[in-house]
């Protein structure tokens, strides 16, 4: 259940406490005419419990929604120090700046819903800080300066203009040009297979419990509620395709077909010039640009051999899931996470292209002007009119 649902209940409950003992409290006053101090004394019993229900309503409201002074002044990235910024944000100064250019964010967004123009820079840190804390809404007011409404309008812009950056950013197509570079990179650093250039797998992630369509997002397997994703990950530590959400339920070979990744990898083997494919775990199934790990008892002693070895460098996908989930702790806190009432699926990939970014520009990539050109509206749009994807 939710966080806030379950206050809600429990103030409701602790509400309808009160008016019983009210009631109560005025019955016991008539219903011994002939002893009037049991009446009395079953009366104060019952006045002593509306005092502590609310003593407990006022604790409870003053804790979940206590009062917070707020003067709706503008909040600027130089009115933050460094120490700040890299506690609560994830990032410094520059490189916070370098995110919002590379993402391609205006310096102003306009609200669909009011109107009203918002200053990029304390979107973007207000996004920052929704991901990489589990502060409410009132915390965030202390930091920001404002009311919840305003906050929670600025998030939803910010994190549909982000959230389109990063769903066309992470797509195999835009790296089509070095996929054999990373085949030799791969076999130059000790890889058995010669010509994979990357590696795919699944992942769970935590949700609320669902409203509607429980079943769907139970996984029997984990026991739990969960929505699914499916990454490549690159010899360069850095997400080259990315898909979901997806339920619970969802086999990953199912969502390796829903994401179209094989049909447009074979579209393009003449382009490669060698038979280029990826690499991963038993569950995905077979084809001539993805080979899996063997398991079993009928497999030949060099396939075992080759899983092993294999293992070592596929096992780079579940480091970037980490990853994940420690630099944005919003991923594992699936109190947070409610489906058909806030964005889930679009807060875990834009996690995972915020991510991406900040690898770009700590160096762990190739050329960070790539991105650049990548992400931009135009080239998007004809890389995916030639792989099929308009």
């Amino acid at each position: 259940m939710p966080q806030r649902y379950g206050r809600v209940l429990q103030i409701i409950r602790t509400e309808e406490m009160r008016e019983k003992s009210l009631r109560m409290r005025e019955a016991m006053l008539v219903a011994f005419p002939n002893h009037p101090e049991l009446s009395i004394a079953l009366s104060s019993a019952f006045a002593m419990v509306v005092l502590r229900c609310e003593r407990l309503l006022r604790q409870m409201k003053q804790r979940w929604n206590p009062w917070v002074a707020i003067s709706n002044n503008e909040r600027w990235l130089d009115d933050f120090e460094d120490a700040t910024l890299r506690g609560n944000f994830r990032s410094d100064r520059g490189r916070i700046r370098e995110l919002i250019r590379l993402l391609e964010i205006p310096e102003w967004l306009r609200s669909p819903t009011c109107g009203r123009l918002l200053k990029v820079e304390e979107a973007f840190l207000l996004l920052l800080r929704r991901l990489a804390g589990r502060g409410t809404l009132t915390h965030l007011a202390t930091i920001f300066d404002r009311t919840a409404p305003a906050l929670s309008e600025m998030y939803n812009v910010i994190l549909r203009h982000v959230y389109r950056i990063a769903r066309v950013s992470m797509h195999l197509e835009l790296w089509e040009d070095e996929l054999a570079a990373f085949a030799h990179e791969l076999q130059e650093q000790g890889c058995p297979l010669p010509h994979c250039f990357g590696f795919i797998d699944g992942t769970m992630f935590d949700i609320c419990h669902p409203i509607i369509d429980q079943e769907s997002m139970y996984n029997e397997w984990k026991r739990g509620h969960k929505t699914k994703y499916q990454c490549v990950v690159l010899p360069n530590f850095l997400i080259g395709g990315w898909h979901g959400p997806a339920s619970g339920q969802t086999n990953d070979s199912v969502m390796l077909g829903d994401s179209r990744l094989i049909p447009r990898l074979q579209g393009k083997r003449d382009r490669f010039g060698s038979t280029l494919y990826m690499y991963g775990d038993s569950a995905n199934p077979e084809c001539d640009v993805l080979l899996r790990a063997r398991k079993g008892n009928k497999i030949t002693r060099s396939k075992r051999m080759l899983a092993r070895d294999m293992s070592r460098y596929r096992e780079s996908v579940e480091w970037v899931f980490g990853k994940l989930g420690n630099i944005w702790p919003f991923i594992s806190n699936k109190t947070r996470k409610v489906t058909c009432l806030r964005a889930t699926g679009c807060c875990v990939t834009r996690c995972s292209g915020l991510t991406r970014s900040r690898r770009w520009l700590r160096g762990e990539g190739w050329d960070a002007s790539k991105l650049v050109a990548h992400t931009k509206s135009t080239q998007v749009e004809s890389n995916f009119t030639c792989w099929g994807l308009a």
